[in-house]
């Protein structure tokens, strides 16, 4: 691309927009209110931006968008900005990566004006205004959708929905598309749908999603299927033998603890690991599990005893992270806590010094599944291998289907312990061929 027509680009990329063959039905519907269902990575967020952006410079337009988060608004502000005739807004319209819009608004030269609410907020936040045009971004909850539409009533506005239906409770929204309320267009991914990704590119999201969801992330269905297994990357090919030289890294690498409390007998996990996070590598080197209903101390010691079977002392140790729980060993303090304590006893350091800290895991809304996801691509790229020794781990990569009832509540300690440690080391966001640019 020469200088000027990126200057042109720069200037109004809505004038070089360009729907796909999937997205193209959508963007050309006159219906009331339409939904975009797509797989990821096939340009949504890209469509509505553009398809908002034409509303608005058409004529004045009232316009909201409702996110499901604010992080999520951010992801859509910055696809508005990039996507936005900069001729078109006025001077006081400006924006910022972290910030989002200032005051959360777009304002046009025409008298067009976009606010951005999250769903988070409730339906107080969708209140109290008329509007002409509402875009909502991935599945919102019944009661914001309903009060959405109500903002256009009095307009007989028009409103939009982009998303993959997957994580949310989706079946009311489904109801409404087969009856012929929202007018509903699927897009699957493919090289015609994605054409900035390559076929290789594709193959790779493709191995790299849970297949549980793949109907859903790859194809835009309402439904996952049951797994077999949750966790499709899994191979034993992945297990290396304690001493195999040649299966771990002939370079400088990192060591790491990570910690499943067990609130019951036997449930005690802790992952002795090598990370390389340049890379978003992991190797999984060590496993203890407590035997019974255990003390901290005698937990501390047996993770001791663990490392000590590795040649390492507990200063080997670069990070380690533990479940937040404490109901299982003490409900006077964190069991992070008491393991620290734990260990500065047994090393002869004075307790409010110990030699390692534990760092408490990530535990938000949505981190099992991500974190399975997470998993599940470093296993199918190969950047996670497992000793053997690890059984617990192995035994639920083999058979874990997802839950935490029946035999999967048995499985799923290992797999919990490798999701603390691991996750933000083999999340490959933004890096890596299985990421490509959002549309």
């Amino acid at each position: 691309m020469d200088a000027a027509l990126l200057r042109r680009v720069l200037a109004d990329p809505l004038a070089f927009y360009e729907p796909t063959p999937g997205q193209r039905p959508f963007t050309e519907s006159s219906a009331r209110i339409r939904l975009l269902r797509g797989a990821n990575q096939i340009g949504k967020t890209h469509t509505g931006a553009a398809t908002l952006h034409k509303a608005c410079v058409a004529g004045p337009t009232r316009a909201r968008v409702v996110a499901y988060s604010w992080p999520q608004s951010l992801v859509i502000q910055q696809k508005m900005w990039d996507m936005a005739p900069k001729w078109a807004l006025t001077k006081s319209t400006s924006f910022h990566p972290a910030r989002g819009f200032k005051h959360r608004r777009v304002n046009y030269t025409n008298g067009s004006i976009v606010d951005f609410v999250t769903a988070e907020s409730g339906t107080l936040a969708m209140a109290g205004a008329t509007l002409d045009l509402v875009w909502m971004d991935e599945p919102p909850p019944p009661e914001v959708y309903s009060e959405a539409i109500a903002r256009i009533t009095a307009t007989d506005g028009r409103a939009f929905l982009t998303l993959t239906p997957v994580g949310r409770p989706c079946g009311w929204l489904r109801g409404l598309a087969e009856s012929g309320v929202v007018e509903d267009h699927v897009v699957p991914l493919t090289e015609a749908n994605a054409p900035w990704m390559t076929a290789a590119q594709i193959r790779q999201v493709i191995e790299s999603t849970l297949e549980s969801e793949r109907p859903q992330r790859i194809y835009g269905e309402w439904d996952g299927v049951t797994p077999e297994r949750l966790l499709s990357g899994w191979s034993d090919e992945l297990i290396f033998k304690p001493g195999d030289e040649d299966a771990l890294p002939h370079r400088e690498v990192s060591i790491g603890l990570a910690i499943d409390h067990g609130e019951k007998e036997a449930k005690e996990v802790v992952l002795l690991y090598a990370y390389d996070e340049a890379r978003h590598e992991a190797w999984l080197l060590d496993e203890y599990s407590s035997a019974g209903k255990t003390t901290v101390k005698q937990d501390a010691l047996g993770v001791l005893g663990m490392l000590d079977r590795n040649g390492m002392s507990l200063q080997a140790v670069d990070r380690a992270h533990g479940d937040t729980n404490s109901a299982g060993k003490t409900r006077l303090t964190s069991v992070n806590r008491l393991f620290e304590e734990a260990f500065a006893d047994a090393l002869g350091f004075p307790r409010e010094t110990p030699p390692l800290r534990i760092r408490s895991a990530s535990k938000g809304r949505g981190s099992v599944m991500y974190g399975a996801r997470v998993l599940n691509a470093a296993m199918v790229s190969r950047r996670l291998r497992v000793c053997s020794r690890c059984v617990k781990f192995i035994e639920g990569a083999r058979h874990w289907k997802g839950s935490n009832a029946g035999p999967d509540a048995n499985l799923k300690d290992a797999l919990d312990a490798g999701r603390y440690g691991l996750v933000d080391i083999l999340d490959q966001r933004g890096k890596g061929a299985a990421v490509v640019p959002l549309r």
